[in-house]
């Protein structure tokens, strides 16, 4: 069993996601459509901002098991107490060679503990606290959705790319 507290205290190297056009991949079409969105809402970007850590590889074959699917990615995201992610699916520029190994999965563990003001929202659904652990299957890997955080910790998830 992952103990996710342990795995949260011992993150690091995270790489932080704010909307900033020079640090995107503006090659891929999909960015600019995300930006235009937002700016034509008149979304407030500088809301948004969350940290990426990649160094899932010692836990990544244990939630893949438990999911039954062979993993191709996984990250930890952290959205800090005020910030969100802002509503949004997830651009990848791998997402060509990920789709060659056949359909593609998504499982997302919320592994902080509860707190009031975090929320996770999933298309239609609402998700909020869910207990530490708790796995969420996606119905669509690209499936629009937004991590928001009111409160007074960091809001930590693990996700799963799989097949």
């Amino acid at each position: 069993m992952i103990n996710w507290n342990t795995v949260i205290n011992n993150l690091s190297n995270g790489r932080v996601v704010t909307v900033d056009p020079a640090r995107w991949n503006m090659n891929n079409p999909e960015y600019a459509e995300m930006l235009k969105l937002w700016t034509d809402n008149n979304f407030n970007t500088a809301s948004v901002k969350w940290t990426n850590y990649y160094d899932t590889k010692d836990f990544e074959n244990e939630i893949a098991e438990q999911v039954d699917v062979t993993p191709l990615r996984s990250w930890i995201s952290c959205v800090e107490p005020g910030y969100m992610t802002g509503y949004h699916y997830d651009i990848d520029d791998n997402e060509a060679e990920y789709l060659t190994h056949g359909e593609i999965k998504r499982y997302s563990v919320f592994i902080s503990n509860p707190s009031v003001g975090q929320l996770f929202i999933l298309g239609n659904e609402y998700h909020f606290s869910k207990p530490q652990g708790t796995v969420l299957e996606w119905h669509d890997y690209r499936e629009w959705h937004n991590g928001i955080n009111g409160s007074l910790s960091n809001k930590y998830m693990f996700h799963l790319l799989g097949y």
